[in-house]
């Protein structure tokens, strides 16, 4: 990927773009947002701090893309619009209806993780004796990886006219649920021009493999089932064992990599010509242009440590595992990088102490719930008032503190009531509050706890951005 831009991106200060910024991008072409700085606000997201850059990474994308279209449209947009709720003051709601719907993509094989052969995952618990359960989970390894994702617009006869849209941590693979403003003809995600897709993470709720998916071995959790014999397996609330706490960790890295091979093998895509997210969705972004925005590793491939598709680069870190450089594309006679150009919105290489302090404290709240059990939980009685704090703890950090007072100040739900003390109806106090209690109807504490312990290494992602520069 040869590099235009390596800039400081717009601080963020507010969770949804303004009117004015979302009527601008309806207008404004993929090319014109990836070849210049960016000016619209990010839909701030769990990386947002208050002094928030990104590297912006582009290449020049004057390509015409108007041959005619060999494929059929996958998925229909749909409008949702979002509400506003009475006790959300003046902010709109972050995402419209959130849900599950769209195809999955199941990995053939065993899906080796990043840490695999390295410091690995439970069996069945950290602090759990192994003997306590019937199956094991195998080390490092997912099987089977399954991803959630939906397409919209038209593939080209070139299968290159190709758009991938990350989204934030708590969000889903319903990109018109979030960005659906921007996403529809003639709009910044244009679906006349190009052929979008989102897929969802792994690890989260909403239809890809994650803490709340069926575990492995138990045949659907139809046979060869003894809950007496393995009482510390985690259950849904049909009693279906799951993985749960012990859904195995998992980086960024992981995700992405697992993305790419729905994109090659299954879409069978030949180049994705810009990909673009933010906060979460922007660190995605960065892993989407060390893996495959080069067309050679960054370093020196060596060996192969775990069989399989794997890979090691050495460099001056020491070595980078697996990914970098696997993915490459075939185009005008000539071997050219898989991914053509990016725009990662409000994100860094890797989180800072201090956003690494924030998700802390978000998982400290959680483990402060006594229907915690030490992630042992019941799905019938959750500990969601840690949740609840967990999110509002999110909520306060994905503004500045401007953006807090231009938003309530001081003002108060009640002016008749006092204007200090417990019983003080702050409106910021109110918000927080809904906030919280909203984000129980679509979320579980196990999936948020696993989901806020991702990061990136970011050595190789760096060593792209010095060697591209």
């Amino acid at each position: 990927m040869n590099t235009a831009h390596v800039g400081k991106y717009k601080r963020a200060s507010s969770s949804s773009m303004d009117k004015a910024d979302i009527q601008h991008c309806r207008t404004s072409r993929i090319d014109d947002m990836a070849s210049s700085y960016l000016t619209i606000p990010h839909k701030a997201t769990q990386a947002a701090t208050e002094r928030m850059y990104s590297t912006v990474v582009t290449n020049s994308m004057s390509s015409d893309l108007s041959a005619k279209p060999e494929m059929r449209p996958t998925h229909t947009t749909n409008t949702i619009k979002r509400q506003k709720s009475k006790d959300s003051g003046s902010m709109d709601d972050e995402y419209g209806t959130m849900e599950a719907s769209g195809k999955i993509y199941t990995h053939p094989t065993p899906y080796q993780l990043e840490s695999f052969g390295m410091f690995g995952h439970y069996t069945t618990s950290n602090s759990i004796p192994a003997s306590s359960a019937s199956k094991k989970l195998e080390r490092g390894v997912l099987h089977p990886a399954f991803l959630n994702y939906n397409t919209y617009g038209t593939l080209n006869s070139s299968r290159d006219n190709v758009i991938v849209i990350c989204h934030a941590l708590t969000g889903n693979a319903s990109l018109e649920a979030w960005w659906g403003e921007l996403l529809g003809s003639g709009k910044a995600f244009d679906t006349d021009r190009y052929f979008i897709v989102c897929a969802n993470i792994l690890g989260s709720c909403y239809g890809s493999c994650g803490p709340s998916s069926l575990r492995p071995g138990y045949n659907n959790g139809t046979e060869d089932d003894d809950t007496n014999a393995s009482p510390n397996v985690p259950r849904d609330k049909s009693n279906r064992p799951i993985y749960g706490i012990d859904f195995p960790d998992v980086s960024v890295r992981d995700t992405v990599r697992l993305q790419l091979f729905m994109l090659k093998n299954e879409l069978k895509i030949s180049s994705i010509k810009c990909v673009i997210g933010g906060s979460f969705g922007g660190m995605q972004v960065m892993e989407y242009c060390a893996m495959a925005g080069a067309t050679r590793p960054i370093g020196e491939v060596t060996s192969s440590p775990g069989g399989g598709d794997l890979m090691m680069v050495q460099n001056d870190t020491g070595g980078v595992p697996y990914g970098i450089g696997e993915f490459v594309s075939k185009r005008n006679g000539r071997i050219e990088p898989y991914v053509r150009s990016a725009v990662p919105i409000a994100c860094g290489a890797a989180h800072t102490a201090w956003q690494i302090a924030i998700s802390e404290t978000q998982r400290q709240a959680i483990y402060a719930d006594p229907k915690w059990n030490n992630g042992r939980i019941d799905a019938n009685d959750p500990p969601y008032s840690g949740l609840s704090v967990a999110r509002q703890i999110g909520m306060v950090s994905y503004r500045t503190p401007l953006g807090y007072q231009k938003k309530f100040g001081r003002a108060l739900t009640d002016e008749s009531g006092p204007s200090y003390g417990r019983h003080a109806p702050w409106q910021v106090k109110s918000y927080l509050e809904y906030q919280g209690k909203k984000f129980l109807d679509r979320f579980d504490p196990v999936t948020y706890v696993k989901l806020t312990e991702q990061d990136q290494v970011a050595a190789h992602i760096k060593s792209f951005l010095y060697s591209t520069a």
